[in-house]
């Protein structure tokens, strides 16, 4: 879905690397092969965290570096693990650290939100966080102190699947063993591609600006690639060509004509549509921040995959990473399919598609098939309506013998989608959520326990579930984080928290209460959830069994997608809603927020006690923890 509120970053080279063993396919084994074998490990991570000047696109700002490096290290695990992740917190300020889709399965403080589960790790002062590996597939961490992951405090997180863990790859190799053989291969060691948005004003600069004008500021400078890329300015002319019908509703409702240099809606727009009646100050906002554009050299990667003489097809398999503080983006490879095999970390049938629409905290894991020699352009480009930005890096498929052979200019592949995230074809395939079914499947009960209608709305420059913007103070609660404090079982404050009992199926039923509203990537700590429902128009009905009766067709409780979050449908003209179900077996207290880092930021949060007839009794160590 397009984002209605969300200039370009051309971004530096990136290939991806596989290295192939010494024969091809001469020792392949008659049964298929396990990428992991059955072992129950202990992890342990050491993260430094340390601000300092770096350049990912080419501008130099102070920024977070975890290890020295950005993005982060890669934690990479087997299922069952027992994990031990030690922050040492080097920066001049307060931080914590989320491990984004992980559940947490009885070790809820350790999910990393201040004020909900633990305090603030202080500068000078360091952390641990314990967990079990209970989940498997590709995740992320990041920062969940205020802005932190707009300052780069993010990385990637591999869990190697159980050795009996059902897989859908022989839906993709369709009985041909070699083939199975080499998408296991590819599948056992995925390559990490994080996508990101990046802005040249550090997170608490925004935020003072923020404050200063009241006003939300939503315009980055660029997109990168596994952290690097460059900014590209494009021509008033191409960016024309690129408005499409929801950018071009917002610019003649302000009455105004472009989108700016740096491919943003004009601040007249965030002022006179966006929010309305609001006092705003925009009199000290700096034009770079939405008008001026200046491009940077940046910096590029090239790494190689090797194909072999002997290899027909050489297959490859991506773990795409949406990192974004703000966009919503279209992935795409030229002249490559994706077989889309896993969404948000869990197995899914198979989907072949030529573009991947991705919003802030989703990850694909895909698989391609290589069959020939060359460069393929990779794309990421901005859905968001806010802005148009994208980026260009390139897979590169050499033999062995020419790895030495001097460095050759790009083939012009032929790509498909442009640089606006839209497709240059009615033949392009996108990944289509409504169709996606888990692999294998799950069943849901056909009606759910308890529902709750979340409206989501703007509170001056703020955004909210229901009424109240959510407070990110330093340590809500007085002090004391929600998980340490009693639950009080069967009182709710629907504006800033719900509670529900363990074993419990749960619907929570999202609805546009402001129009136009973006989409909304509604993330959930502590369980993934599936998306059951969603269309336009107000919700009317109490539950969403009275609503199945009117609408059956808005609905699917048979073979629903499951993931840890999920994008509202965009309500440019009109309300539209969304319906998700997940059941409590993890009791706790849990955020539920949008992941666009300005609305988190601006309010749009709540915590819900899950279990409070279970709550879980909190160790010392982190009871005493700072």
């Amino acid at each position: 879905m397009h984002n209605p509120l969300m200039g370009t970053a051309r971004m530096g080279q990136i290939v991806l690397t596989a290295l192939l063993s010494s024969s091809c396919f001469a020792s392949v084994p008659s049964g298929p092969l396990s990428p992991i074998q059955s072992r129950h490990h202990s992890k342990h991570f050491e993260l430094t965290l340390t601000w300092q000047t770096h350049a990912p696109d080419g501008f130099a700002r102070e920024m977070i570096l975890t290890n020295g490096q950005f993005p982060g290290p890669l934690l990479e695990m087997d299922e069952g693990d027992e994990v031990v992740v030690v922050v040492h917190n080097k920066m001049p300020f307060n931080t914590t650290l989320h491990f984004h889709g992980i559940e947490q399965h009885l070790t809820p403080w350790s999910d990393g939100v201040p004020g909900v589960t633990q305090r603030q790790i202080q500068p000078s002062r360091s952390f641990t966080y314990k967990w079990t590996a209970t989940n498997y597939g590709s995740y992320w961490y990041h920062a969940h102190h205020r802005g932190q992951l707009d300052d780069g405090m993010y990385g990637p997180i591999l869990i190697h699947p159980k050795k009996q863990l059902l897989s859908p790859f022989g839906l993709i190799a369709k009985g041909d063993q070699k083939t199975l053989w080499a998408i296991e291969k590819a599948a056992a060691n995925p390559k990490q591609v994080l996508l990101s948005d990046f802005r040249h004003f550090t997170s608490e600069e925004v935020q003072e600006l923020t404050v200063a004008s009241n006003l939300e500021l939503p315009c980055y400078d660029s997109v990168l690639i596994n952290g690097k890329g460059n900014v590209d300015c494009w021509s008033a002319e191409k960016l024309a060509s690129l408005v499409r019908p929801d950018q071009a509703f917002l610019l003649q409702a302000a009455n105004v004509t472009s989108m700016t240099a740096k491919g943003c809606l004009p601040l007249k727009v965030l002022t006179t549509v966006l929010s309305p009646g609001a006092p705003t100050n925009v009199s000290g906002i700096p034009p770079e921040l939405f008008d001026v554009c200046t491009p940077t050299t940046g910096s590029k990667e090239i790494i190689t995959i090797e194909k072999k003489s002997c290899e027909k097809v050489k297959w490859v398999a991506l773990d795409l990473v949406a990192t974004f503080g703000l966009l919503t983006a279209t992935f795409s490879i030229d002249e490559t399919p994706m077989y889309v095999y896993a969404v948000d970390g869990e197995y899914i049938e198979p989907q072949l598609v030529q573009a991947i629409s991705l919003t802030n905290g989703d990850r694909f894991s895909v698989l391609v098939r290589l069959t020939t020699l060359g460069d393929y352009t990779m794309r990421v480009a901005s859905t968001a309506a806010i802005q148009f930005l994208a980026a260009h890096g390139t897979l590169s498929v050499k033999s062995p013998d020419t790895k030495n052979s001097p460095p050759t200019s790009p083939r012009e592949s032929i790509p498909y989608i442009n640089d606006g995230g839209d497709p240059l074809s009615p033949n392009v395939t996108f990944f289509n959520q409504t169709v996606q079914k888990p692999f294998p499947p799950e069943p849901i009960p056909q009606k759910a326990d308890k529902t709750y209608k979340l409206h989501l709305r703007l509170v001056g420059p703020g955004w909210a579930v229901n009424e109240t913007p959510f407070p990110l103070s330093e340590d809500n609660n007085m002090g004391q984080p929600t998980l340490f404090q009693p639950p009080l079982a069967g009182i709710d404050n629907k504006n800033l928290t719900i509670t529900t009992e363990n074993g419990t199926w749960v619907d929570l039923v999202f609805i546009t209460a402001t129009i136009p509203m973006p989409a909304h990537p509604i993330h959930k700590h502590g369980n993934k959830m599936r998306m059951i429902g969603f269309g336009g128009g107000d919700f009317k009905w109490d539950s969403v069994d009275e609503a199945i009766k009117d609408v059956p067709e808005n609905f699917n409780l048979v073979d629903p997608p499951k993931r840890d979050g999920f994008a509202t449908p965009q309500a440019v003209t009109g309300p539209t809603w969304m319906a998700v179900r997940y059941q409590v077996t993890n009791p706790g207290a849990w955020l539920l927020h949008c992941h666009i880092q300005s609305h988190f930021l601006l309010g749009m949060s709540m915590v819900i006690r899950d279990g409070v007839d279970a709550w879980p009794v909190v160790p010392g160590e982190y009871l005493a923890m700072a």
